[in-house]
């Protein structure tokens, strides 16, 4: 979410598995000011802008992204303080512990944005923290895309409410469109506000945690507007490789290979799946009349499932696509330029930044 107005979300790897592509000590004061009457009239004046500027229907999406929030932010305890209380279960005070461990380091080795981001610690009673919505028109793997203020043009549609989210989908195809509906495991503002580690994420192992925390601040150091594949690729490159130096800095050695393992086969069936996006537009260039190409598609889309496996969420189409191409298709790219500046990180940050004023992907 950039400021408030749009969530900036990470969704869940679609094909199963987690997101593999994936206050401080003034908490209370911070609860006052993002709960209180300040901010309340901050979202009506929000409200009745976006309604002058984008119409009724995205003003009133925007409110409730707002409203969901301010929920998420108002809850924000310290982390430190959470490790002090009696009951807390030791599996979850070593994993907040280490939280807070990889987050000094990712700011002292990796050049990352210093601040109270995941220093803090939200609760959240859902099992997800929200939706995203993806669509492409029916022959096409080109994802369709929503502008928000801040952000600018992204390819999902983020939703803190499953039944929203369904709503919109359906919407959305009704036109016609393909749609893929897959949750969310996290969110960032950019560094507009200081993000927290939420309770779902402490169901992570060590490895997934430290790459979710890392990809977020890589965000909040790099972020191209209006350009998802660029920032989400750039971020997917800073996870990678920050924790691989992570885990050989701080005695973690013997879970490099693991690591490792885990990215192979990750990006296995990433490349499976963007050979199949590549079909699918190779069809869709074609030419052909629209009664073959609906043929020929579902028969396409038959083969996929049996040589990728089923989406966990919803059904295989050209919007179930749409996650992977933007987490994954840049990020041979990038790696090979943090691989050409010797691993180095400042250097690399300043690189892609070039790269991202120079270059729309």
């Amino acid at each position: 979410m950039a400021n408030v107005l749009y969530i900036r979300a990470v969704p869940n790897d679609p094909w199963g598995g987690g997101r593999d592509f994936g206050g401080a000590s003034g908490g209370r004061a911070r609860c006052r000011e993002v709960c209180g009457g300040r901010a309340i009239l901050r979202i009506f004046f929000y409200i009745i802008m976006l309604t002058s500027i984008y119409g009724c229907s995205t003003a009133s999406f925007l409110s409730r992204a707002v409203a969901g929030h301010y929920r998420v932010m108002g809850s924000r305890v310290s982390i430190e303080k959470i490790i002090r209380e009696k009951g807390l279960d030791s599996l979850s005070r070593d994993k907040l512990r280490m939280i807070l461990e990889l987050r000094e380091f990712a700011s002292a080795e990796l050049g990352l944005p210093r601040n109270k981001s995941y220093t803090l610690f939200s609760e959240i009673k859902e099992e997800y923290l929200g939706w995203n919505v993806y669509a492409t028109p029916k022959f096409s793997v080109e994802p369709i895309t929503w502008s928000f203020p801040i952000a600018g043009r992204v390819v999902y549609r983020g939703y803190f409410s499953k039944e929203r989210a369904l709503k919109f989908a359906k919407q959305i195809e009704e036109e016609g469109n393909d749609v893929y509906v897959s949750p969310i495991s996290a969110y960032s503002t950019l560094g507009w506000y200081n993000d927290p580690v939420l309770s779902s994420h402490l169901r992570l192992d060590e490895i997934r945690l430290a790459g979710l925390i890392i990809h977020e601040l890589a965000h909040q150091q790099l972020y191209t507007k209006g350009d998802s594949r660029f920032n989400e690729s750039f971020a997917v490159t800073v996870e990678r490789a920050g924790v691989l130096r992570w885990l050989k800095s701080t005695g973690r050695e013997n879970r490099i290979a693991e690591a490792v393992k885990m990215w192979e086969q990750q990006d296995a069936t990433n490349s499976k799946m963007l050979d199949a996006r590549s079909r699918l537009n190779d069809l869709y260039q074609s030419g052909i009349t629209p009664a073959s190409m609906t043929q020929k598609k579902d028969s396409l889309l038959k083969a996929f499932v049996g040589e990728i496996g089923r989406p966990r969420f919803g059904e295989m189409n050209n919007a179930f696509f749409v996650p992977v191409n933007t987490y994954y298709s840049m990020v041979p790219k990038f790696q090979s330029m943090l691989d050409s500046l010797g691993g180095d990180f400042r250097k690399f940050y300043r690189e892609a930044e070039v790269l991202g004023k120079r270059e729309k992907f």
